[in-house]
């Protein structure tokens, strides 16, 4: 999968998680400061990557971590983080 088609499914995600249109989240929208991305919201989006994308992502480790502070977290940080571990399971 490449990078591009990635990260439009993961934008595909985030719409449905936050109930907003795809067309409104920028590339490097901040998913709590810029997007409105609540703690059950990182729930919910972890279960629908997870089982789009057919991996697993450790509790902690993408939405929580120190690489990945929630409060910093941008769209196209997720989407680096799904490109990178697909690599790594391949």
């Amino acid at each position: 999968m490449i990078f591009d088609e990635i990260l439009s499914s993961v934008k595909d995600e985030i719409a449905a998680t936050l109930n907003m249109k795809k067309d409104d989240i920028a590339d490097g929208a901040l998913l709590v400061g810029g997007l409105g991305a609540e703690s059950i919201d990182f729930i919910d989006l972890t279960f629908r990557l997870e089982k789009r994308f057919q991996l697993e992502i450790p509790e902690g480790e993408l939405f929580e971590s120190d690489a990945h502070p929630a409060v910093t977290l941008t769209v196209i940080a997720v989407a680096e983080y799904i490109f990178n571990k697909l690599a790594v399971e391949s």
